[in-house]
């Protein structure tokens, strides 16, 4: 961002330069001025300090195959209506899911078995 910043002041200061001497342009000249001062003062502002804390994070434990398994599966929010029958599902670490079907299908029915909302 500083950079973007020294920029924007050189592009200004350019146009300062240029214009300042030109009896049309030195209204805008002055303006561009103005605008370099408060692009000084944002930068004075703005200050960084170096973070004293440093996240670490453990390297988790290798997964056995399969993650998730549903092997002829029923799945619905009543046992005597299923809206879904003979589901089978295996999912491990590479498994890529997209859930895409018409309205009603059961997506979010699937999905909410899965999370354990639904048994």
């Amino acid at each position: 961002m500083r950079q973007s910043q020294l920029d924007e002041i050189a592009h200004h200061a350019d146009f300062v330069r240029r214009f300042s001497a030109n009896a049309k342009r030195a209204t805008l000249a002055q303006s561009r001025v103005k605008m370099i001062e408060k692009i000084k003062e944002r930068m004075e502002e703005e200050t960084f300090e170096e973070p004293n804390y440093v996240f670490k994070f453990p390297t988790p434990p290798k997964l056995n195959r399969p993650i998730l398994r549903i092997t002829d599966g029923k799945i619905g929010y009543k046992k005597e209506n299923p809206v879904m029958k003979k589901v089978n599902i295996e999912i491990d670490m590479e498994t890529r899911i997209a859930f895409v079907g018409p309205n009603g299908a059961g997506k979010s029915t699937l999905l909410k078995t899965l999370i354990g909302k639904i048994d």
